[in-house]
């Protein structure tokens, strides 16, 4: 649910100072290292936070800007999760802590050194292994099934619904990621093709530069594509020109809106944060005052809040992203902790929903504990009706 930004900060603060403390103990174990084996000290305590600060400052140079550089920045500083997530540094951590307490009890410390390079080395080589793993996880997507039954009346067949968010356009998803997307959605052969916000990372740059209609307006879907915004796809105050692009793919773009299909109703609800940008959601009550009851309603919301409104409103199906299945481990956790369903499927009453991990990240383009994903959902029915 709702994070307030302050609180944002401070976790922010607190891991931005774990990540150049991290740096300082290896930096410093190095050196000693150098001067015992060269007899020459170097100063690395000079101009490691400098370094540090530079380090911090192309990342939100990269987040922030436009421009050729942007790009080069972007990629490397993509990474500086590196020492964030990794358990291996914590590992090396525990040891620093053991030894400490072991010379307080006069105890002879056991094990390496976490000062020891050899030691914070072994753990880098680690880390690099987890992060080839990681970048594997979010650059190959697998394809997760569902079987939804409701009890309202479809086709014989029932539909078959493509559910994907969080592509994150710009950063690290271009013009090649949408192509294989593309391809991937159109051989699961959908009905109806959804997608749950964060189309975009930060702004349209990506998307007008590499012209990104010419791939996505090769999405195979029978009954059509539709997708509701996500809070990302606000944060360069361009949503109605979102709105428009997506409109030349082929893709519509419902923002607090219904679209009665052939037997089927969808409904694409603003995103919960979109207050932030001057925007209004509107009760999911209202949204469906004008809609058959009789027929089924999908809804597709960014973030899965309230999912008792969803139930209330004689949802069937609500379909989610946001959460990205907590994208690196143990933030699954956290995910968890504020969301009533941070991924899967969930029952709330009658009201089935799916939250999707996402097809693309946010920050790091790693993934742990988590795939990169493409939902195929088999909606069926109790009550079948004459084809």
């Amino acid at each position: 649910m709702y994070i307030s930004l302050g609180r944002i900060l401070v976790l922010v603060a607190l891991i931005s100072f774990y990540a150049c403390l991290q740096g300082y103990f290896y930096l410093s174990a190095l050196g000693r290292i150098i001067t015992k084996k060269t007899g020459r000290k170097i100063p690395f305590k000079l101009f490691y936070w400098p370094l540090a600060f530079l380090a911090a400052g192309l990342y939100f140079f990269s987040r922030y800007s436009s421009g050729g550089l942007r790009h080069v920045f972007g990629f490397v500083s993509s990474y500086w999760g590196l020492m964030l997530f990794i358990p291996f540094f914590i590992a090396a951590d525990i040891l620093i802590i053991w030894n400490f307490f072991s010379r307080k009890t006069k105890r002879p410390p056991r094990g390496p050194s976490a000062f020891n390079p050899r030691t914070r080395m072994a753990a880098l080589v680690l880390a690099f292994l987890t992060i080839a793993a990681g970048s594997f996880w979010a650059r190959n997507a697998k394809v997760v099934n569902y079987s939804v039954t409701i009890e309202k009346p479809l086709p014989e067949k029932g539909l078959r619904l493509i559910l994907i968010s969080d592509t994150h356009i710009g950063g690290m998803v271009r013009k090649k990621e949408i192509v294989r997307l593309v391809s991937q959605i159109n051989a699961l052969d959908g009905d109806i093709v959804l997608i749950a916000g964060d189309i975009i990372d930060r702004n349209l740059d990506t998307y007008k530069n590499e012209n990104l209609n010419e791939e996505l307006i090769g999405i195979r879907a029978a009954m059509g594509v539709f997708a509701a915004p996500g809070n990302h796809d606000y944060f360069g105050g361009n949503i109605s020109e979102l709105k428009e692009q997506l409109a030349v793919a082929g893709i519509n773009l419902l923002i607090d809106e219904a679209a009665p299909l052939e037997g089927v109703q969808v409904i694409g609800r603003n995103d919960y944060l979109s207050g932030r940008w001057g925007m209004r959601r509107l009760p999911l009550r209202e949204l469906t005052a004008g809609l058959d009851p009789s027929l089924p309603i999908i809804v597709i919301d960014h973030q899965p809040v309230n999912l008792g409104e969803a139930e209330a409103a004689g949802i069937d199906l609500q379909v989610s992203g946001h959460t990205h299945g907590g994208q690196i481990w143990p933030i699954h956790l956290v995910t968890r902790r504020f969301f009533e369903n941070a991924y899967g499927l969930f029952y709330k009453g009658k009201t089935a929903v799916v939250v999707t991990s996402g097809y693309g990240t946010w920050g790091p383009p790693l993934r742990m504990g988590t795939r990169a994903e493409i939902v195929r959902i088999e909606l069926k029915s109790s009550v079948v009706s004459e084809p």
